[in-house]
């Protein structure tokens, strides 16, 4: 009997204390040249393109040896990536734009290509 009793305060415990949790925004960037070859040290920049974007919502970072980069936002949202090489003026430039999902590492491919003054942007 004290073991039923133990067990039922054991489940209703475990229950009572079960709750919804946060869901996670996770995305990965992947950079590659236009043959498909991944790309290291490219500084990559998303950032919600809105006024008045929370500042959480720009993120920096460089890409690793297998050209990728990931992020985590706390929040379901559209990113707009960068990718950017070089200097000022950039040598090379590369856009694109993800949708976060709940709960998923959603995943993009950045293609860079060589930078034009002439035609600025992406």
């Amino acid at each position: 009997m004290k073991k039923l009793i133990f067990l039922f305060i054991l489940s209703v415990s475990m229950l009572s204390s079960c709750r919804v949790e946060n869901p996670t925004y996770s995305f990965r960037i992947k950079v590659t040249n236009a043959d498909g070859v991944a790309i290291q040290n490219v500084i990559v920049e998303a950032s919600v393109d809105v006024p008045g974007y929370r500042e959480e919502a720009y993120m920096i970072d460089t890409t690793g040896l297998d050209g990728v980069v990931e992020f985590e936002y706390d929040y379901e949202a559209v990113f707009k990536i960068l990718g950017t090489r070089g200097g000022n003026p950039f040598t090379h430039i590369g856009c694109g734009f993800i949708k976060l999902e709940p709960n998923q590492t959603v995943e993009s491919t950045i293609i860079l290509l060589p930078y034009d003054p002439a035609d600025p942007g992406c």
